[in-house]
């Protein structure tokens, strides 16, 4: 229970860190982390495509958040840690509470970790992915924008399934303490 809050408290003090302290620093494209979260870029308003990218990316006026986006926002250590610690809370608090429930206590406790790891897999993979166009390591193409794009509709969905999982077997949870199991309702 203990690494339970743990994990809690890092997730939210990295998301709180990341949000107010960090990501605002490299402009308000990098604070709404548009990449990550947006369908469209703030400072251009305009909708996210692979040519409002591109341009976003050829503006020299952004040389400073495209560097502070791929570091310290994204790379090692904050988002990187941020998602381990997400992942880590969503799966480590899913199968306690998967356990408490005896209609779901023989399933074995790797199946509560499926979205959590998906989450944090497609996380890293859109991280890199946003790393390597940003660093022009990988040219910005259709193909590329595609496969990013692909990362973070992973990442988002499944995120939020784990987030779901987790709700659901608490709520579970509560209500198997107002209505025990063998009680007529």
């Amino acid at each position: 229970m203990a690494k339970i809050v743990i994990l809690f408290a890092l997730t939210l003090a990295l998301n709180l860190a990341l949000k107010f302290f960090v990501a605002p620093r490299y402009g308000k494209d990098v604070a709404a982390r548009f990449l990550e979260h947006l369908k469209y870029i703030p400072s251009q308003d305009e909708a996210l495509s692979q040519a409002s990218l591109a341009r976003w990316l050829a503006d020299k006026t952004q040389s400073g958040a495209i560097s502070g986006y791929v570091f310290p926002v994204l790379l090692f250590p904050l988002d990187i840690l941020f998602l381990i610690c997400l992942g880590l809370f969503l799966g480590f608090a899913s199968v306690p509470l998967a356990e408490r429930l005896e209609l779901l206590s023989s399933l074995p406790s790797w199946i509560w970790w499926i979205l959590p790891m998906c989450y944090m897999a497609s996380d890293i993979a859109e991280n890199t992915v946003i790393a390597a166009i940003f660093k022009s390591f990988v040219p910005l193409s259709a193909k590329s924008f595609r496969l990013l794009s692909t990362f973070t509709t992973i990442k988002i969905r499944s995120v939020k399934a784990a987030i779901c999982q987790v709700a659901v077997l608490g709520a579970l949870n509560v209500l198997s303490l107002v209505i025990p199991f063998g009680m007529p309702i």
